[in-house]
């Protein structure tokens, strides 16, 4: 069987999708920079986020990255202006939810706030001596520490990954449609077939929007409650890079991924957002 050309007819099920690509870069970004950690950008007239539960009820969140839309490449349905930012408690589970299902969307100790106009005016900006801080005693945990530039690549378009909850299902239909021996499942194939299809799940890049998303464990949108939550909107992923100066680590090599449904990103409405963390 040629697993490429199955790939390659699952583009009529699952498209290559617009895609931009970032990259972590050491060093202090200023405060309107796309990046990791730091100082945010946030309006004086603005509510800080502040969690809900645990240990970081009534705590402020802090950020985990932001975004310019201003300066980043534009593909289809994203914002073309504006700052996008994703805040999270820094607990053991970096701000998802302990529970599954719908639960995973209710932005209790996660938040994603969205700034349609950026103000340059910073007198009018929270100083970093301004932020909220946690003034909890539990000990704070977070997928790295300090700060990082996100550098942006030119947008491109991906193809799925093994990892997406609609792969397997459109996989089997075109595998079928060409195989002696129909399967019903990935489990199915054999060792080196399956090696093929998951090694093409590409997570050498530092961070994504757009595009398909790649998971440490299952997506979790196999539950039919999230399988709206269809775009994804933002992803991190673990890397290393002692020479460069990079440690960003959830958990056990994971990543930290926000879905949401294609309709309201177009509309700017980020009140239903999929986040999900998860590791090997």
């Amino acid at each position: 069987m040629d697993i490429q050309k199955v790939m390659a007819e699952m583009k009529k099920y699952l498209p290559a999708l617009p895609a931009v690509r970032l990259k972590a870069e050491k060093g202090e970004p200023g405060l309107f920079d796309s990046k990791l950690g730091g100082t945010p950008y946030f309006p004086k007239d603005m509510e800080y986020p502040m969690g809900k539960t645990n240990a970081f009820r009534n705590q402020p969140l802090i950020m985990l990255a932001q975004l310019n839309f201003d300066e980043l490449p534009h593909i289809p349905d994203f914002p073309e202006k504006g700052m996008l930012q994703f805040f999270i408690a820094a607990d053991d589970l970096y701000g998802m939810a302990s529970g599954y299902g719908e639960e995973m969307t209710a932005q209790n100790n996660f938040r994603v706030i969205y700034h349609e106009t950026i103000i340059k005016d910073e007198s009018c900006l929270l100083r970093p001596e301004e932020i909220p801080q946690y003034s909890g005693e539990d000990e704070l945990l977070l997928p790295f520490s300090g700060s990082y530039r996100l550098t942006a690549c030119q947008a491109e378009t991906l193809p799925a990954t093994a990892c997406d909850y609609r792969f397997e299902e459109a996989f089997v239909r075109c595998y079928n449609e060409q195989a002696e021996e129909p399967i019903e499942a990935l489990w199915d194939l054999d060792d080196e077939t399956a090696e093929q299809i998951y090694t093409d799940a590409d997570s050498s890049f530092h961070a994504i929007i757009g595009g398909y998303p790649v998971f440490a464990q299952d997506d979790p949108r196999l539950d039919e409650a999230l399988s709206d939550c269809d775009t994804l909107l933002f992803e991190l992923n673990s890397v290393y890079d002692a020479p460069r100066g990079i440690d960003i680590m959830w958990g056990d090599m994971g990543t930290g991924a926000f879905m949401i449904p294609r309709k309201n990103l177009r509309e700017l409405d980020f009140s239903r957002v999929l986040y999900n963390y998860d590791c090997s």
